[in-house]
């Protein structure tokens, strides 16, 4: 997955929790059978924080919390048919466990909570499609990420 450039986030009206202004992401989990799919995924995501800007993005060691995550479902499946019942467009869907945790004592500030995205894209669009359909999907999930550190008014 390549960087998530200009992402426009739509969060919930609110603030970051008081303390948590730098979050780290460590490589998350693959419970799936697509290889490397948590490199490419979890790299997705890291851009996709730090373009927000929300909190500062920073390594494990110096971060207020750390975003852990496992990526339980990867699948593409067809969504549409064309008259000749081939393929026309497909949908790349995405779901992971996500929690926040205080890094420095290891409370957990969100406990376990299933964030999903999803992505579409045409066959006529050949690779570069299904690349931006995960990206697509990596910037919803990145969006559930936010919208879990924002607290409401």
């Amino acid at each position: 997955l390549g960087l998530l450039a200009g992402c426009g986030y739509g969060l919930k009206p609110g603030r970051v929790r008081p303390g948590l202004e730098s979050i780290a992401v460590p490589y998350f989990q693959n419970e799936t059978s697509e290889p490397e799919l948590e490199v490419s995924f979890t790299d997705a995501i890291i851009a996709g924080l730090i373009a927000d800007r929300t909190l500062r993005y920073t390594s494990e060691e110096d971060a207020d919390a750390l975003v852990l995550g496992i990526i339980q479902s990867f699948r593409i499946q067809e969504v549409f048919f064309g008259s000749d019942r081939q393929a026309e467009e497909y949908e790349v869907r995405v779901s992971c466990q996500v929690s926040l945790v205080d890094r420095a004592t290891g409370e957990v500030l969100v406990e376990p909570t299933t964030v999903t995205g999803k992505g579409s894209y045409y066959v006529s669009e050949g690779p570069e499609g299904e690349e931006k359909a995960r990206l697509d999907a990596a910037e919803e999930v990145v969006r559930g990420i936010l919208n879990l550190v924002i607290e409401e008014w």
